[in-house]
């Protein structure tokens, strides 16, 4: 490490963060609110040419929960895609959902869609042969009856296929990265 700097603390609480470089800047994205699990959280977009000079770009919210967790990557066709999820306020009928945002310049974005399983957790996807692959975890009721990751995958981030419902790990299985090698062999951080 060569050094560390604070590029952004606007709200009370500013953790998990994302970063790519897109168009000749980079974007950061990650969740703010009163605190770590607060019912207040929001999706925070922000971008740099530089990495020294952080301007905001777009703050995504919802009336029915607490966004989570954001990730970012760019589509095939080099639309933006924001993804996180929702924990929703009223939690009787379900706890989570994953949703998407697309972006053409990360100011605007597109209403949130609903993408993948309620209340599995689709954490995060990565791009392989204009294919995204990610795993989701149970959340909520989901959780109680099932600890096995979903696998998943979309052509446009928009619209997910379920590959296999039941992937087994020790322990409760959650948060994942796949790295594709290049041979095509997928590798998973779990």
């Amino acid at each position: 490490v060569e050094s560390i700097r604070k590029i952004w603390d606007k709200a009370p609480h500013n953790a998990f963060t994302d970063l790519i470089r897109h168009e000749d800047r980079w974007l950061c994205v990650f969740r703010e609110g009163k605190g770590h699990v607060s019912p207040d959280g929001k999706l925070r977009v922000i971008a740099s040419k530089d990495g020294e000079t952080w301007e905001s770009l777009a703050l995504l919210s919802s009336e029915t929960g607490d966004l989570r967790d954001a990730k970012i990557t760019v589509r095939p066709d080099g639309q933006l895609l924001l993804m996180g999820a929702v924990a929703y306020h009223d939690r009787i009928r379900r706890s989570h959902q994953s949703l998407a945002w697309r972006s053409n310049d990360g100011k605007t974005w597109s209403e949130a869609i609903p993408i993948g399983d309620e209340d599995y957790w689709l954490w995060r996807v990565t791009w392989h042969e204009k294919q995204a692959i990610g795993f989701g975890y149970p959340t909520g009721k989901a959780a109680i009856a099932d600890r096995n990751l979903r696998l998943y995958s979309s052509r446009d981030g928009e619209k997910f296929d379920l590959l296999s419902r039941s992937i087994t790990a020790d322990g409760q299985p959650n948060e994942t990265a796949i790295a594709f090698e290049p041979d095509g062999t997928a590798r998973c951080l779990l």
